[in-house]
């Protein structure tokens, strides 16, 4: 009996995430990886290869929501064109919400939630501050 089989071999490996997929055609085929080519190819150390070839995932970051969701509207309304105060300083506004709005939570947790969404960020970069010599009108 002869049986002629049209399997694809075609394997294109372009990260680390498809080397299980090379593993199981490898290992059907009965031959060995060379790890160290493939290291070599991929710029990265053959342990990392072994350590994806055994199935190792990356672990993804958690969405979660921060406390500081909760003074979003708030901190949307203090540095609106509407609001009679004007924050020079991101630690002043931090300051600010701690003191008057009960904001609990470090400056720097603060400084990233703030860094993080552009509304906010595009605040202290739109030129809101004013250089000393500008409001002594030199």
């Amino acid at each position: 009996m002869h049986m002629q089989l049209n399997i694809n071999t075609d394997i294109e490996i372009t990260s680390l995430l498809d080397l299980p997929k090379l593993k199981m055609l490898m290992e059907s085929l009965k031959m060995k990886i060379n790890k160290s080519k493939l290291a070599r190819d991929m710029g990265v150390d053959r342990r990392t290869i072994d350590k994806y070839l055994k199935g190792y995932e990356q672990k993804t970051t958690r969405e979660r929501s921060s406390k500081i969701d909760d003074f979003y509207d708030i901190i949307k309304l203090l540095l609106s064109e509407e609001s009679k105060q004007i924050f020079y300083y991101k630690r002043v506004l931090w300051q600010y919400l701690k003191d008057n709005h009960g904001l609990d939570c470090a400056q720097s947790s603060f400084r990233r939630y703030k860094s993080s969404k552009v509304e906010f960020q595009s605040y202290f970069e739109s030129g809101k501050r004013k250089s000393s010599n500008s409001l002594f009108g030199f």
